[in-house]
């Protein structure tokens, strides 16, 4: 099992170069596993324009990237090449691929004497690996589980740990479709991978089952813990990840409590002060994401944020639609809504694609093909893009129509009211208290159900969350409506759409008097 004394993360970042200022230590905190600790006898002062204090410095060949990790699997010949695809002959996995797998064989029990010298004892990690969490061992009952690391007993597992049951009471929220989706992902995925898995260690000399087995647990795990430490870290001019060590083991806080953020140089990743002061045994936090919501911090991180932030919350749903706005937006459209100090804004440029139409010269022609995606062209008063999607499409249709004065405050009611619609449909869907039928008709959750973790239970330990995400969704979809509201009582009194709906009013007319000539001619026939 893993060491109980984080000290010896201290111990490990002597041998690794790291350095760690003299008052901090990693400690163990009351609900979040280990934590960042200033111990100094006198507070810690930083002045606005003062430099900051350096709390920690990890050199760039100590931190966890995809470069590092190759750099470690090639210093042991053969038998790790095939499993992170470096061979010359193989096609690179992407780097949170590579970071993924190395975690998964550092983390895994192997016997054969081989495999078990490189992964723990010649692993230069393993101290730190032995220090994960693993919110597995709280739902597991087998007492003999394999999995060897901190285990975050005093908190409710994070979601992508859910079992079907618990994830279908999500089914409303903004958390509900991601995490579906991310669980088929990580299916489709671990299919493969575990085969490559049993190939590549079935060859090794005294490999047992043991050694060739890998759980999807252990998949889900290893992903959770890249996509939850993990930090985007350029390497030149070039876009990169890396998990860096024993800075990942800082924990969020509020605004009004971070003292601490980071640093990226060319040299190193540091852990900073913030201007303020960090009294003696203070937990040096930092922020995760200012803009980052209930939703979304609980979906990567696997905790609720305080009540504090929510107080500026934002939430990302996605929207269901298999019409013309998937064809050719060509990804699953997510609105955005952030209200902050009682200011409500929206994010959903991929209205323009709804609010013209044919009437607008606005029209959406596509192609069937025996194999592949449909064709899509979109025209735009008569002239004809083929081949525009996405974004491009969106761009294209505002450079035609939002400098229409004409029609500038029309096409805005129209996304308006179409908005609105949406969202007064999300807050009745988190009204329901009942969902079991929302989530019959997701075939993967259905799958994954099995008598064992079972559907619904008593007293289960994530009620109260989600419970809480249903209550700030719903207060963000109620002040977006008033917003929305107060906004559509502007635009119908603006002169430009008045004279639009009288122009509609009148074409209504002239539509009635010729059906209703028609029909006296017919009876005069």
């Amino acid at each position: 099992m893993a060491p109980s004394d984080p000290s010896i993360l201290l111990s490990w970042a002597q041998l690794q170069d790291i350095d760690v200022h003299d008052s901090i230590q990693i400690n163990s905190t009351p609900n979040a596993g280990l934590g960042i600790y200033y111990t100094g006898t006198d507070t810690l002062v930083t002045f606005e324009d003062a430099e900051p204090s350096t709390l920690m410095s990890v050199p760039r060949n100590v931190i966890l990237t995809a470069e590092n990790v190759r750099t470690f699997a090639l210093s042991y010949g053969t038998t790790l090449r095939p499993l992170l695809r470096i061979r010359e002959d193989d096609e690179r996995v992407s780097e949170r691929a590579t970071i993924l797998r190395f975690l998964l064989f550092s983390l895994h029990e192997f016997a054969a004497p081989k495999l078990k010298k490189i992964a723990k004892e010649s692993n230069c990690y393993a101290a730190y690996l032995d220090f994960m969490p693993s919110p597995i061992l709280q739902q597991r009952d087998d007492p003999r589980s394999l999995l060897t690391s901190l285990s975050l007993s005093n908190l409710p597992p994070p979601p992508i740990f859910w079992t079907p049951g618990q994830i279908s009471k999500a089914a409303g929220t903004s958390l509900y479709y991601p995490l579906s989706a991310k669980l088929r992902l990580l299916s489709s995925e671990f299919e493969k991978f575990a085969s490559q898995w049993r190939e590549v260690f079935g060859k090794v000399d005294g490999a047992g089952e043991k050694d060739v087995e890998i759980s999807f647990e252990e998949y889900v795990r290893a992903d959770w813990l890249v996509v939850s430490r993990v930090m985007e870290l350029p390497i030149g001019d070039e876009p990169g990840l890396g998990v860096v060590p024993l800075i990942d083991f800082a924990n969020h806080s509020t605004s009004l409590h971070v003292n601490a953020r980071y640093e990226i140089t060319d040299d190193a990743v540091k852990l900073v002060s913030l201007p303020g002061q960090v009294a003696p045994e203070d937990e040096v936090l930092i922020s995760y994401g200012p803009n980052k919501g209930t939703s979304e911090i609980l979906f990567t991180y696997g905790f609720l944020i305080d009540s504090e932030d929510a107080g500026c919350e934002s939430v990302k749903m996605r929207v269901r639609d298999g019409g013309v706005l998937q064809l050719v937006y060509g990804r699953p459209p997510v609105a955005e809504f952030d209200v902050r100090e009682g200011e409500v804004k929206w994010e959903c440029e991929f209205l323009w694609l709804l609010c013209v139409t044919e009437e607008d010269e606005f029209e959406v022609s596509v192609a069937q093909k025996v194999e592949g995606p449909p064709d899509v062209d979109i025209s735009i008063r008569g002239q004809t893009l083929s081949g525009v999607r996405g974004q491009a499409a969106v761009e294209a249709i505002k450079e035609a129509y939002g400098s229409d004065e004409k029609m500038k405050d029309v096409l805005e009611l129209r996304r308006v009211l179409i908005l609105e619609k949406w969202v007064s449909g999300w807050v009745e869907d988190l009204a329901r208290v009942e969902v079991r039928e929302c989530v019959e008709a997701d075939e993967h959750i259905a799958e994954l159900e099995d008598e064992r973790k079972g559907s619904w239970k008593e007293n289960d330990p994530v009620d109260g969350i989600i419970q809480t995400l249903r209550q700030r969704e719903e207060r963000v979809y109620l002040l977006v409506l008033q917003a929305l509201e107060k906004r559509k009582e502007d635009l119908v009194e603006s002169d430009t759409v008045l004279a639009y709906l009288a122009a509609q009013d009148e074409k209504v007319d002239e539509e009635a008097a010729e059906a209703a000539e028609a029909v006296e001619t017919d009876e005069i026939r």
